[in-house]
C-alpha cells in the first residue's frame, strides 16, 4: 500500500514556459551592473558569462549533488567579466535573478492540478526540487500563485537542505516529514539521474514522468533504458499506475486533462 508521495517540481508540476520573460529581468539586471560599472553592455561577453555561469551550476550539480544559488552564480560572472560588484549592487541583482520568475510564471502541466488534488486527498505529498536562480522561498510563492501549496504536507528545496537530488539526505528528510518509510512511498519525477537514481537508491518505487518533452533534460531520459519502476506520459497515466499499486480510488471520479 502506497502511505506517500514525493514529487518532483520542473517538468513534472510545471513546465518551462515563460523563460523568455525571466530572461530579460536578468538581462537587466546585468546591464545595470555594466552601466554602474561604467562600462558599455557587451552582450557577446554577457552571454558567455551566462553559459559560463551556466557550466559551473551544471558540474556541481552533477559532481557535487549540490546546486549553486543566484549569488554563486553571479560571481562566477563577475569573475568572468573581470568585474568588482559593491555588495549591494550584487545584492540587488541576486534579488532580482530570484524573483524573475515571478514576471515569467511557468505554467502548470495538464492534469497536473486535478491529479494533485486528487492524490493529497489520500495520501500526504511531498515535494522534492532542486533550485537554481530561484531558491525554495520564491518557488513556494509559485506554487502558492497557482494554488496548489497547501496540497503539500512538505516541500524539500535543495538550497534549504544542503543537496539536491540523487543525494540521500534529501529524500530521506522527505521521508521523515511525511511520516513512512521507503518500501510505502513513491517518488514522481522527469530525470532519470536524479529522480529516478535517489528514490532507487532510497528503496522508493519510481514513476518517469515523460508528459513535458520541452523539458531541457528530456532527451536524457529514454523511457526505454529507464530503472523506474513505470513510466508515465501525463498525470492521467500516473493515477492509472497508483491505482494499480494500491491508490484504488473509491471517490467520486474527477476529469483529468490529457
Amino acid at each position: 500500500m502506497i502511505h506517500a508521495i514525493t514529487i518532483d517540481f520542473w517538468n513534472t508540476i510545471v513546465d518551462s514556459n515563460n523563460g523568455a520573460a525571466r530572461r530579460r529581468v536578468r538581462n537587466a539586471a546585468v546591464a545595470a551592473v555594466y552601466r554602474q560599472a561604467g562600462r558599455p553592455l557587451n552582450e557577446e561577453e554577457a552571454t558567455e558569462a551566462f553559459r559560463i555561469s551556466y557550466e559551473t551550476f551544471e558540474k556541481h550539480w552533477r559532481g557535487e549533488q549540490r546546486t549553486l544559488g543566484a549569488s554563486e552564480c553571479l560571481h562566477v560572472m563577475w569573475e568572468h567579466l573581470g568585474m568588482k560588484v559593491d555588495e549591494r549592487l550584487h545584492r540587488q541583482t541576486v534579488h532580482a535573478f530570484e524573483e524573475s520568475i515571478l514576471d515569467g510564471l511557468p505554467g502548470l502541466l495538464p492534469g497536473a492540478r486535478d491529479a494533485l488534488e486528487r492524490l493529497a486527498a489520500r495520501v500526504p505529498l511531498g515535494l522534492i526540487s532542486d533550485t537554481a536562480f530561484s531558491p525554495g522561498r520564491v518557488l513556494r510563492r509559485v506554487l502558492a500563485a497557482h494554488g496548489i501549496d497547501q496540497l503539500f504536507t512538505a516541500m524539500l528545496f535543495s538550497d534549504e537542505i544542503g543537496v539536491s537530488k540523487p543525494h540521500p539526505r534529501i529524500f530521506e528528510a522527505a521521508l521523515r516529514a511525511l511520516g513512512t518509510d521507503a518500501s510505502r512511498a513513491v517518488h514522481i519525477g522527469d530525470i532519470e539521474r536524479t529522480d529516478i537514481a535517489g528514490a532507487n537508491d532510497k528503496g522508493m518505487r519510481a514513476i518517469l514522468f515523460r508528459g513535458d518533452s520541452s523539458g531541457r533534460y528530456h532527451h536524457e531520459n529514454g523511457a526505454e533504458n529507464t530503472n523506474a519502476d513505470a513510466v508515465a506520459h501525463s498525470w492521467r497515466e500516473v493515477i492509472e499506475i497508483l491505482e494499480g499499486w494500491g491508490m484504488k480510488n473509491h471517490e467520486r471520479r474527477t476529469k483529468i486533462e490529457e
